[in-house]
Parts: C-alpha cells; sequence; structure tokens
C-alpha cells in the first residue's frame, strides 16, 4: 500500500513538472501601466516560462518595452486590433501546456503562478482567483472598481465561490482552440467556455490566485469606457438574439441600474467586504452604472459599431 501510494506521488510530480506557463497579455494601455504586472511575473515564485504581450501599439513603444525587457515575446498587430483580436493571437501563438491571461494594468501576487500550477496539476482544466484594488486613494478609482470588480473580490467565508475573471485565469492549452474560435467572433472568451464545458472542462475558483487591479480612472474616462464596454457587449450578444431578444432587452436596459445596485451590494455581501466604501461610492457608482446602461441600449438597438476597439 505504501508503495502504491509512493507510486502516486510521483505521478504528480510529474505532471508538475510537465507543466508549462504562458502568461498572454494584450497590450493597449500607456507603457507605465504594463511595467509593474511584468516586473512582478519575473518575480514569481514559479517563474513563467515564456509571456507573450500582444500590442496595437507603434514602433516606438514597442522598442522601448523590448529594451527593458528583452526575454517577452511581443507579437503586434494592427492599429485598429481589440483587445479579443490580440488575445487570440498571443494564444495562438503560445507554447506553454497552460495558458494563463491577465490585463496590462494587473500585478499578480508573487505565488499566483505558484497557486495555478498546484491547481491544474490536481486535476482541474480552468482555474481563476479573485482580483483586488491597488488604486486605493482616490473615491473615484474605488467607484469605478467596485463597478466592475464586486463580484471578483477574495471572499472572507471559504464556502463563497466567485466566478472566474477574464483577466486572472489560467487554461490548460487544449482548451485554447474554443477560446480563439469565440475570441475570432470579437467576442469575450466567455462566450467560448459552454462549449469548454459541454467538453468535460471544469472551472475551479483558487482563492489564493490573486492579481491587484492597478489602474487608475479619471471620472470622465470611466464614464466612456463603461459606455463603450456595454455597448460592445450587448452587439457580442446580437450574434446569438433574434429579433424579439434585441427588442425586449433594448427596452429593458434601463432597469439595469436598480438592479446593478443591488446586486453589487448583495455580491459585497456575500463576500463580507467593503460595503461601506461602497456605500460612499453610490453617487459615483450609480453614473457608472447608468452610462453602462446607456451603451447596452445602444448596443441592442444599433449594434455595437466600433465601440471595442475603444474598450482598454
Amino acid at each position: 500500500m505504501n508503495q502504491a501510494i509512493a507510486e502516486k506521488g510521483r505521478v504528480r510530480a510529474e505532471v508538475v513538472e510537465k507543466l508549462t506557463f504562458s502568461v498572454v497579455i494584450a497590450w493597449v494601455n500607456p507603457i507605465e501601466l504594463l511595467i509593474p504586472g511584468l516586473e512582478a511575473m519575473l518575480n514569481q515564485s514559479r517563474k513563467p516560462d515564456e509571456i507573450l504581450v500582444a500590442t496595437r501599439h507603434p514602433d516606438a513603444l514597442r522598442s522601448m518595452l523590448a529594451a527593458q525587457f528583452p526575454q517577452i515575446r511581443i507579437l503586434v498587430s494592427g492599429s485598429d486590433a481589440t483587445i479579443p483580436a490580440l488575445r487570440s493571437l498571443a494564444m495562438k501563438q503560445a507554447t506553454g501546456s497552460v495558458v494563463l491571461v491577465t490585463e496590462d494594468h494587473c500585478v499578480p501576487a508573487e505565488n499566483w503562478i505558484e497557486v495555478a500550477e498546484r491547481s491544474l496539476a490536481s486535476g482541474n482544466q480552468v482555474c481563476g482567483g479573485p482580483v483586488e484594488n491597488a488604486c486605493t486613494s482616490r473615491m473615484r478609482d474605488w467607484a469605478a472598481f467596485l463597478t466592475e470588480y464586486a463580484p471578483f473580490l477574495r471572499p472572507t467565508s471559504a464556502d463563497v465561490t466567485n466566478p472566474l475573471p477574464g483577466n486572472n485565469i489560467a487554461y490548460r492549452r487544449e482548451w485554447t482552440p474554443a477560446l480563439c474560435r469565440a475570441l475570432d467572433r470579437e467576442v469575450w472568451e466567455s462566450f467560448g467556455y459552454d462549449e469548454i464545458q459541454k467538453a468535460g472542462g471544469e472551472f475551479k475558483f483558487e482563492k489564493d490566485m490573486v492579481v491587484f487591479h492597478r489602474r487608475p480612472f479619471d471620472f470622465g474616462y470611466f464614464l466612456k469606457q463603461r459606455f463603450l464596454f456595454c455597448r460592445s457587449y450587448a452587439g457580442m450578444r446580437l450574434q446569438s438574439f433574434s429579433l424579439v431578444h434585441r427588442l425586449v432587452y433594448g427596452c429593458g436596459s434601463f432597469l439595469l441600474v436598480p438592479m446593478l445596485m443591488w446586486r453589487t451590494w448583495g455580491q459585497l455581501s456575500l463576500r463580507g467586504r467593503l460595503q461601506g466604501r461602497y456605500l460612499a461610492c453610490l453617487p459615483l457608482i450609480a453614473m457608472y452604472f447608468t452610462a453602462g446602461a446607456i451603451g447596452e441600449t445602444f448596443g441592442y438597438f444599433f449594434g455595437g459599431g466600433t465601440s471595442l476597439q475603444g474598450v482598454e
């Protein structure tokens, strides 16, 4: 019996050793937002095997990045490339057995890859973790963060399981074709999750697999981003919507503001965190939700247009 247990231990160790990690980043924001995340990745307790940065930035910025980080792979796309297109480009060229996706303004915790490796080595197919706020000095940044990331905060209770965020997630490489099929349709990876789940892929929340969202937002800029993101999202959903669904969702978008405000309160209460901060930020959050609701209305009635190209 002891020999059987020892054999299982050796097999598990071999699985861990065989996992290789490709980090994928779509770079659309200023270079100063990207650098802290890259530095954190290169100082991980378990180093990535490769980092792929796909970008629409011009030559001068790419040269600056290459000079500072010669060990990363920079992939070039057109100036109008969207974030889904850039992610697809990087995923298709990733060579690791695991593809980790994050954003160009996120900074991973020092054990980020180590936690993902442990999770996937245990048999999980997809894993992801919480997103925490790293811009905490201004009310407008807290409001923007809570507008987007309330469901992804690290919960205080071990019984709470988060949905997996698109900017902190690791996939076994065999699932990336399904993700790329979604991304190539100019929709987010989540639109390909049904295909993965139907094929038996399970999604595992790892509370210790943390990234820090390090993106300051000015008020007007974030209002515009909420409008663009929500319009583009509605446009994505139209690919599977009938005319009746389009009209119903378009006319019902005005209900989003109170619904989202109540839902966000519930998400924070469930995670036992930041309810007071949410109440303090509520006037700003209400305006952000309103901008998003207007964006969705435009999206359902007029399509996404070029809104996805403006999402950062």
